[in-house]
């Protein structure tokens, strides 16, 4: 990769926020994250390097940008669906979309430093309060759900993260659109069967006890 004279001029007049986060996006897809510098935009806007610090203070406020503008393509729906089944699927297919159209958005979204934004879990959550009480255990499946999202999807997009291309472009196994949707929806299985008997059922001595507590013999 070439650079630009040093003579260029130290501040385009065309240079914005949005052109910067533009910019970072379209590198993050074509290279990668590991491609992203203040330099390379730099050179991708026809900038000068501390032109681009009057908009974006460094590289992880950089990421967090582009984070949340990949995210922000496919949000959840405001109401979510009425149905918890059909609004957990809705939000991992809009997720699994946004993993294949940006895989960088992987690394970057289950980072602290460069996403902390927890509206989706909470929507999750809130979602999730229609099979249980018990907000503790509605937000642990809300990641669960996620974190079953991203697995799928790294199968799916991790030849685009790894650097080279000397690799075999698919492995045997990666996820496809059937393995996605059938895992998801065995997964939701799990989540509704693990909510029922979570329920508090009928006691032996006339008081409730948690169904967890009770014993079933299967012999």
């Amino acid at each position: 990769m070439t650079t630009k004279s040093q003579g260029r001029k130290s501040s385009s007049p065309a240079l914005t926020r949005d052109a910067i986060i533009e910019a970072g996006v379209r590198i993050a897809d074509a290279e990668g994250i590991g491609a992203l510098s203040m330099r390379r935009m730099a050179t991708e806007l026809d900038s000068g390097v501390m032109s681009l610090y009057r908009h974006v203070a460094n590289k992880d406020a950089l990421l967090t940008a582009i984070t949340r503008v990949a995210c922000d393509e496919n949000p959840y729906p405001t109401p979510p669906p009425p149905n918890w089944r059909d609004a957990m699927r809705v939000a991992a297919e809009l997720d699994w979309e946004v993993y294949r159209r940006h895989p960088w958005a992987l690394v970057t979204s289950s980072s602290a430093r460069h996403f902390s934004d927890t509206s989706c879990r909470d929507w999750m959550t809130s979602v999730l309060k229609e099979l249980t009480d018990d907000t503790a255990l509605a937000h642990s499946l809300a990641i669960a759900v996620w974190s079953y999202v991203q697995g799928a999807s790294i199968q799916r997009v991790a030849q685009q993260l790894l650097p080279g291309d000397d690799a075999p472009s698919q492995s045997p196994l990666t996820a496809t659109e059937e393995d996605f949707a059938l895992g998801l929806e065995t997964f939701l299985d799990g989540i509704e069967q693990r909510c029922r008997a979570g329920r508090r059922v009928p006691g032996t001595d006339g008081e409730e006890c948690p169904a967890s507590s009770v014993v079933v013999d299967t012999a």
